[in-house]
């Protein structure tokens, strides 16, 4: 019974973690990576404004990028 007890809480506080550190990447990341992709793409995504698209794919993408610059750059 307690075994359930701590799986559960391992398991809420995984998804918070998760969450916080969704929230955190989209926030630091979303605006290097709306200038990167619009530069790589010629001006075609991310949408402008009012149009609906995956913010955190484009956070994602800016935060892969510098991270593989820096492990380039440091090896």
């Amino acid at each position: 019974m307690l075994d359930w007890i701590f799986d559960a809480i391992v398991w809420i506080v995984r998804l918070l973690m998760y969450g916080l550190l969704g929230t955190v990447i989209e926030k630091l990341f979303y605006w290097p990576g709306w200038a990167m992709l619009r530069l790589f793409t010629l001006g075609h995504y991310p949408p402008a404004r009012g149009i609906p698209h995956n913010h955190f794919a484009v956070a994602l993408f800016a935060a892969a990028v510098i991270a593989s610059g820096l492990l380039m750059a440091l090896t």
